[in-house]
């Protein structure tokens, strides 16, 4: 039996190995593959200075305190984003404020930016969600018009384009995350990249201020992440959260990944992790991991391609919708269904995993209460499946997963119609490919 858990870790073969070896010649820790990393990530990118950090958002707030921003600076944010990041410009001493997004790309809304500014604004953070690029040109135009500072979250979308032109490439600096479910996946770690010399030389400042992670930390975080690769493996996932899982739906619940995700904190202080550098067997596995990126996400392009056409008729899911000029990645494949609860106890007894709402609805939340804004578009999207297409998938799983969506909405009430031919247009333009 193969079941598909919604999650899946890109990683090459050989990975282990390589690794390994560094712990043996002693460059686990330090050595020139860090240097070499960011060579070539800078590289890829068309950008002049790159600096690999612990964390992507790390790399976030070094950003910000190269800024140097007044204190109480506002910072534009989508609503819909990973509760961290503005969490950070707060922390960095900054306010955040939230701006809706469009509930069908997920990402924010241009249309509505300009009315959130006010004369203490001072930057911008357009994410690039799920891996979708933004609306740049029209992002690009209220920024000009108001002189922002533009910083570009790609943390779900590395190697994705807009207009063929790379994104983190659009702003004056921007933040890449190398996180375990990443496209680029060193287990942990980040990059900040900028055309701007002095930005950049602050940036690398802090960054290298920083303490080295010791033997015994990479030691856990690549032992950690080995097994965790292993554990939503088809062979893995079948044995722990298929039967988990599946047990939970029958009691009226699917998703059980509330017990897995970090915390909801305020980041008064920062977790020891946060301040370490990044390290040399981290970035051997980033040099593997960058040489195949844009293979990896022709794949998952390729199984999003292949959900999309298959699912055009069918009248109770909402495929995604792709902007003019977008090159999606797919770091998630997003759906609205009719009745999302009742398709995703279907699907895990079939063994297929479906996500729930993979971000933060930051307008919402507790922590930001004091930044509380109205963005129905944002909270719209808590209805959203996110369904496996990852790179790791055999074609024959895709088809599986798109079987098994099929049957599991072929009762459900259809959506509203007028979206739906909005989101058939899309298809027939060949948007989604």
């Amino acid at each position: 039996m193969r079941t598909i858990a919604r999650y899946g870790v890109r990683s090459i073969p050989g990975d282990e190995h390589e690794v390994i070896a560094a712990f043996r010649r002693g460059e686990a820790v330090d050595g020139p593959a860090i240097a070499e990393y960011e060579g070539r990530f800078a590289e890829y990118q068309g950008a002049a200075y790159t600096t690999a950090t612990s964390y992507g958002r790390m790399a976030f707030y070094y950003i910000l305190r190269a800024l140097d921003l007044d204190p109480g600076s506002e910072i534009i944010f989508p609503a819909l984003t990973f509760w961290v990041i503005p969490e950070i410009a707060r922390r960095a001493g900054l306010k955040p404020v939230f701006v809706d997004v469009d509930p069908l790309t997920f990402n924010i809304d241009p249309e509505k930016i300009e009315a959130r500014i006010t004369e203490r604004t001072r930057a911008i953070v357009p994410t690039h969600l799920y891996g979708q690029p933004c609306d740049m040109d029209a992002i690009l135009r209220v920024a000009g018009k108001h002189n922002l500072i533009m910083i570009e979250d790609c943390a779900q979308a590395a190697g994705a384009r807009y207009r063929g032109r790379l994104v983190g490439t659009f702003g004056t600096a921007s933040l890449f995350s190398f996180q375990m479910l990443k496209g680029i996946n060193t287990y942990g770690g980040g990059m900040a990249v900028t055309n701007d010399a002095s930005l950049a030389a602050r940036v690398r400042e802090l960054a290298v201020s920083e303490p080295p992670q010791s033997t015994a930390e990479l030691l856990k975080r690549f032992g950690t992440g080995f097994a965790a690769r292993a554990l939503v493996s088809p062979k893995g996932f079948t044995f722990w959260g298929f039967p988990m899982q599946g047990a939970a739906s029958l009691f009226g619940h699917h998703d059980l990944s509330r017990f897995v995700w970090e915390k909801i904190r305020p980041l008064d202080t920062f977790p020891d992790s946060y301040n370490r550098r990044y390290s040399n067997a981290q970035a051997i596995l980033g040099l593997r991991a960058l040489r195949n990126l844009d293979d990896f996400n022709a794949r998952s392009r390729a199984h999003a391609l292949t959900l999309t056409r298959g699912l055009a008729d069918c009248r109770s899911v909402l495929t995604p919708k792709v902007i003019p000029g977008a090159e999606h990645v797919y770091y998630q494949y997003c759906v609205y269904i009719s009745d999302p609860e009742r398709a995703g106890r279907r699907a895990i007894r079939r063994g297929v995993d479906f996500e729930t709402t993979h971000v933060d609805v930051c307008s919402t939340m507790p922590l930001f209460k004091e930044f509380a804004a109205h963005c129905p578009g944002a909270e719209e999207t808590a209805r959203a499946l996110q369904l496996p297409i990852y790179s790791r998938l055999r074609d024959s799983d895709v088809e599986r997963v798109l079987r098994v969506v099929r049957e599991v909405t072929d009762d459900l009430r259809p959506l509203d119609e007028e979206a739906r031919e909005s989101s058939s247009a899309i298809i027939a333009r060949g948007q989604h490919a």
